[in-house]
């Protein structure tokens, strides 16, 4: 259903009504909430111009809620400019102030415009073709510390703003102590007792109703108090207690195109790298917030299209002047909570907002600092509550430590100090985590894995036997110079062990990759496994490990160095390896020792010999109703999927089948069965795997329609022919589903 269409079904239903009651108390929630906004950005010597900040910060929101509500993937959703990108950009002010200074204030005013507005449409820029080109995905993946301890370090820098915003007074960790002035204690005390009353009320019992409500209880007190101390309203608002008059004719436009002479760009441009801190602290709150409600509501979000509706609305509130922001958690859970979850909750909000916005009215005037800066404060505890008190338990402590060491950092160097020494850390912990995790995956002697590859008794005795003269390792993961050193130690314990290996494996299938340092390290233990007579083979490597371990590998020395495609070569090479040393060494022993070998292989050449004679009995039984089929080595017996015209013994050679990778999954030779249910199928079969014959053979077919004539004319010999199949299928499968194949004895 389109958004249009959603919206007129709406309109005829229950949906409209709760989004239009609603809307109007979301509404001035958002009016305060864009004041409080402004009171960040434009503080200390630009708290002046407040009252237009908030008519760019209200116009952000009806911006953001107008184009959420009729395009989000979220229905009911609400955005609006957010308080901690703003907290960013407050932190610029004094640079602001201190690049004008001896202009006239309103050039400090425009240069903070010009960069929010620089700010809002960077930011939606990026979000747009992070949407555009669906890479959200990738920023999924924001380690939750670093997030945390971003979200903590705002929570101070608010708190800190709040101080500010209600002292009057630019502060810093200098000029902490000017807030124990007998002067300024009295500005800022009684928003704080708000604050922290706020704070513990919401953490109780926690809704905007609530908060709504000490608002106006609040400002009620404080407006009774000037009364009883005999303050006239004219004199609270040159004092700075109450915010100064609307303009004429609303608080937007606050500027004009003409404004724009009046900008110090130089200062815009010094502030680039902070401007883009902003959009990446915005990025983090719309993957925090946009996280959550999926978590609490259990709908799931698109966050390509959320992205680009955060990316188009950022765009458009930033032309005129507002913050950047995005979908907010804050405000769409208390909606979610009184089942408003209709488009028209962001166009009613909106709609109502603008009434404020476009025209004149006296509710600001008369909204006390002190209640603001309490708002904020408040705000600033419940981040600092939620990031630093609540998520301890849950945190291991060097995650919990990184938490604390971003906010300390943000706290006292900045914004982009912070995220940097978070990411660094990041990569270091990870480092050393990963270094930690075991490169080896597994490891196992001759007997513990064996090739698909068909090998005669007296060579699997030979492999039985000097099962340790194999050593095999799986290695995984991406091995790195944290990594790689205790690898090494572990091969070299091996190269060194008793009895000494006569060729090790050395498996890569499941390593993503290796770093320079890695890439050495394993060079230098290949040389020293091939001076100590040691056969290394490598298989899945990627080509680059390739090319960098043959640079390492010693002139002439090639042939102790082997390379194949998977693991199943790989084990085929080192077995070989084992059956040919084990081969000279019987070449030169006594005619007794070939002798004790062939008595060790004795069993299993007469149960191989017996299994031999009954199926080539049962082969020259089965003649009348068989085919015969010659093939050349190379050739393709059957292609995984192609239809079958019949079973085929196999009476000579050898057969690789493979799997739908392309993998060795197994080797057949005389005596075995492929595609056994293609003789039993009343209809043409496909092939369950590909099988290529490996040395030239010759199989017997036997077709469906032979079969049909061997049930009527010889049904003993029929039910023979399934006791065979039954037999071989318990070693290596069903007779109906998979290859048959010769037992590994």
């Amino acid at each position: 259903m389109s958004r249009l269409s959603e919206l007129r079904l709406d309109l005829k239903s229950g949906k409209f009504l709760r989004a239009a009651s609603f809307g109007w108390l979301m509404a001035a929630v958002l009016v305060i909430h864009c004041l409080a906004l402004s009171t960040i950005v434009f503080s200390g010597p630009l708290a002046p111009f407040a009252v237009q900040g908030a008519g760019m910060m209200l116009f952000g929101g009806v911006v953001f809620c107008l184009v959420a509500g009729v395009a989000s993937s979220y229905p009911g959703i609400l955005a609006c400019p957010q308080e901690v990108p703003a907290t960013v950009l407050g932190t610029l002010g004094a640079a602001v102030a201190a690049g004008t200074a001896g202009a006239p204030g309103q050039a400090a005013f425009m240069t903070m415009a010009a960069m929010l507005v620089a700010s809002g449409l960077l930011t939606g820029a990026f979000f747009l073709a992070v949407g555009r080109f669906r890479l959200a995905g990738l920023f999924r993946f924001i380690p939750y510390p670093v997030a945390g301890g971003f979200f903590a370090g705002t929570g101070w820098v608010l708190s800190l703003a709040a101080l500010s915003v209600m002292s009057g007074t630019a502060l810093d960790w200098q000029s902490l102590p000017r807030l124990f002035d007998a002067s300024v204690v009295w500005k800022w005390v009684p928003g704080a007792a708000y604050g922290l009353v706020l704070a513990a009320v919401m953490r109780r019992r926690g809704n905007l109703a609530v908060m709504m409500g000490s608002v106006v209880l609040a400002g009620a007190l404080y407006h009774l108090g000037l009364v009883l101390l005999d303050i006239p309203v004219d004199d609270a608002t040159a004092r700075g207690l109450l915010f100064p008059g609307m303009p004429d004719g609303g608080l937007w436009p606050a500027f004009g195109f003409g404004d724009l002479g009046q900008v110090d760009w130089g200062v815009v441009a010094r502030q680039v790298p902070n401007l883009l801190t902003v959009t990446l602290v915005t990025l983090l709150c719309l993957l925090v917030y946009v996280n959550g409600l999926e978590v609490a509501t259990g709908v799931e979000v698109d966050l390509d299209r959320e992205f680009r509706v955060a990316g188009l609305a950022g765009m458009c509130a930033g032309a005129g002047g507002s913050a950047p922001g995005c979908q907010s958690f804050v405000f769409t859970l208390p909606c979610r909570a009184v089942g408003v979850d209709s488009p028209w909750n962001g166009v009613v909000v909106a709609l109502v907002a603008a009434l404020i916005l476009f025209f004149r009215s006296g509710l600001l005037e008369w909204l006390p600092v002190s209640i603001v800066g309490g708002l904020l404060l408040y705000v600033g505890l419940d981040l600092l509550d939620n990031w630093l008190i609540r998520v301890r338990g849950r945190l291991h402590w060097t995650d919990y430590g990184l938490v604390l060491l971003i906010c300390a950092v943000i706290a006292v160097f900045g914004f982009i100090e912070g995220v940097a020494a978070g990411m660094l850390a990041t990569l270091a912990l990870f480092a050393v985590r990963l270094s930690r995790l075991d490169a080896v995956a597994e490891e196992f002697a001759g007997d513990g894995r064996r090739s698909t590859r068909v090998r005669s008794v007296p060579d699997r005795v030979l492999l039985r036997e000097r099962a340790a003269f194999l050593r095999g390792f799986r290695m995984r993961g991406y091995l790195f110079f944290g990594s790689v050193h205790p690898l090494a130690d572990r091969l070299g314990q091996a190269l060194g062990g008793t009895p000494a290996p006569r060729c090790i494996l050395l498996d890569f299938s499941a390593v993503s990759g290796c770093d320079l340092s890695a890439v050495n390290v394993l060079g230098r233990f290949v040389r020293s496994a091939i001076s100590a007579g040691v056969q290394v083979v490598v298989s899945a490597a990627s080509p680059e490990l390739e090319e960098n371990l043959r640079h390492d590998v010693p002139a002439g020395a090639g042939g102790g160095l082997r390379f194949e495609p998977d693991l199943d070569h790989g084990l085929e090479r080192c077995e070989d390896a084992v059956i040919a040393l084990a081969e000279a060494e019987l070449s030169g022993s006594p005619a007794g020792a070939r002798g004790r070998l062939l008595d060790r292989s004795a069993a299993g050449l007469e149960r191989y010999l017996e299994e031999q004679i009954h199926f080539e009995d049962l082969l020259e039984r089965l003649g009348p109703w068989l085919e015969p089929r010659e093939y050349e080595a190379g050739e393709t017996i059957t292609v995984r999927g192609e239809p079958q015209d019949g079973l085929q013994f196999l009476a000579a050679g050898r057969v690789s089948v493979h799997d739908a990778d392309g993998a060795r999954s197994c080797q057949c030779g005389p005596g075995d069965v492929l595609e056994p249910r293609a003789a039993f199928a009343e209809y043409a079969v496909s092939a369950t795997a590909t099988a290529i014959a490996f040395s030239p053979c010759r199989a017997m077919v036997l077709t469906p329609d032979a079969r049909a004539m061997l049930e009527s004319d010889d049904g003993e010999l029929c039910l023979r022919l399934f006791a065979f199949l039954v037999r071989r299928s318990s070693r290596g499968g069903t007779p109906v589903e998979t290859i048959g194949r010769m037992p590994a004895g």
